[in-house]
């Protein structure tokens, strides 16, 4: 297979002619002045220290069209508003930031329906509920219900300042599932199989600064297989009971969480399942770095890598790595490869076609909250690699599964990002992608 570095080399080498193209002027850096004080607007349920928790210009800052354009969208990422307006002005010797939003319809019942992994032989469908601003404090409750192909109900309640003094955010969640099982190897053995899941934790963290948070994640977890086969389970009976805890740390400069252009995000975590009162007993840690550069000109680079390692005991096949499911290789978009461990490398050219802008509907028979769109349009140049490997299997660039291509991404309202692209892969074959989130 084509190494990913050389996928990488084209893509990269190929911007100066992409650059030049474009003479726009790079977004300013003049000192505006320094402010006085920070006023907050238009937030009728948003208690104001969430808005301004989120904010990097604060009094006594010097403010400059950047780091206005920074905040704004780092405001926007509270997923909570449908405008942000920020602007510096003076009143005589005052000097003041406006901050002016509109709020979203924080409560939402929503119809579910789609196809997993993209399969029409598997439609599932049903509903949820969720409120994103509970008590106007940013608390977020999640409530699903899914039929058909794998089955789900969940419950979960997350606050992220517990208490503003400490700055300690917390979460809860309950959860059953029945999905297919998704390793290709088992169901080779004895055809395609459910597995049952059930989950509850609880998490307690500290947000450290603006950029920095840490959290521990107590969980009790019970998996149980009817098609028992040794290692689809840990227990020789079929039933995994065990307790797990979690340590996440997080480092995040983002500009804008959903589809960034600047700024920075390092995540790792050490998972423990199992704590020697079962025969589950291994350790996954995972390590997730992005990063996002302005070139000027509309232009940014994005790259991302991301590994997650098993060691100690037996994996069960549910506790597996997957390319094709949650992380794709895009040129292998929907192929399912699988394994104990995985490493996945990306990397994005973006030009902003049409930045992001919000526009007033008027006119439309639709709650208030839902008038205001957020609209934006890129192009990208890609390349993604990646692979999965068991333990004591060979890894290196052979092993590498490598995809290219080129797209058109949407910015659309609500935080929806939606990707038409195509990519070639290592084998020379080519594939149309649509996805609704970003890659990176």
């Amino acid at each position: 297979m084509r190494s990913p570095a050389i996928l990488l080399t084209l893509l990269l080498t190929a911007s100066p002619f992409l650059f030049c193209q474009q003479t726009l002027p790079p977004a300013p850096d003049t000192p505006l002045g320094v402010v006085d004080t920070v006023l907050v607007f238009g937030n009728e349920k948003t208690e104001s220290y969430v808005i301004l928790d989120e904010m990097t210009i604060r009094k006594g800052s010097l403010v400059t069209p950047a780091l206005l354009d920074y905040d704004r969208n780092r405001i926007y990422s509270l997923g909570l508003f449908t405008r942000v307006d920020l602007w510096y002005d003076s009143l005589g010797s005052l000097h003041f930031l406006s901050v002016d939003v509109r709020e979203r319809w924080f409560f939402v019942p929503y119809p579910m329906f789609g196809f997993r992994d993209g399969d029409p032989k598997r439609p599932y469908y049903g509903a949820g509920v969720v409120h994103t601003n509970v008590a106007g404090r940013n608390q977020k409750l999640y409530a699903t219900l899914v039929l058909g192909h794998d089955p789900s109900a969940g419950l979960s309640f997350v606050d992220p300042l517990l208490g503003r003094e400490a700055r300690l955010f917390g979460a809860v969640s309950i959860s059953y599932s029945r999905p297919l099982n998704k390793s290709s190897r088992e169901a080779e053995l004895t055809g395609p199989y459910s597995e049952d899941h059930f989950s509850v934790s609880g998490t307690l963290g500290k947000r450290f600064s603006l950029h920095q948070t840490a959290g521990l994640t107590l969980g009790f977890r019970s998996v149980v297989i009817p098609q028992y086969l040794p290692g689809r389970t840990a227990s020789p009976d079929g039933r995994d009971l065990f307790l797990w805890g979690a340590l996440a740390f997080t480092h995040d400069t983002r500009d804008l969480a959903e589809y960034a252009s600047r700024g920075f995000y390092a995540g790792f975590s050490v998972t423990q399942n199992g704590f020697g009162e079962s025969a589950v007993s291994y350790t996954r840690t995972a390590g997730d770095l992005r990063g996002y550069l302005p070139l000027g000109s509309g232009f940014s680079v994005a790259t991302r890598g991301f590994a997650s390692i098993a060691s100690g005991g037996t994996v069960p096949t549910y506790g597996r790595t997957y390319f094709g499911y949650g992380e794709r290789i895009r040129g292998f978009y929907n192929e399912v490869a699988e394994g104990e461990d995985l490493l996945l490398a990306s990397a994005e050219i973006r030009f902003a076609l049409l930045p992001a802008r919000t526009i007033q509907a008027g006119g439309l028979p639709i709650p208030e909250e839902f008038t205001v769109w957020r609209f934006g349009v890129s192009l990208a140049l890609f390349a993604d690699a990646g692979t999965t490997w068991f333990h004591g299997e060979p890894v290196g660039l052979r092993t590498l599964c490598s995809g290219a291509g080129a797209g058109i991404h949407f910015l659309l309202p609500y935080s929806v990002v939606a990707r038409v692209e195509y990519a070639r892969n290592s084998a020379h074959r080519g594939e149309w992608i649509l996805a609704f989130r970003g890659a990176i």
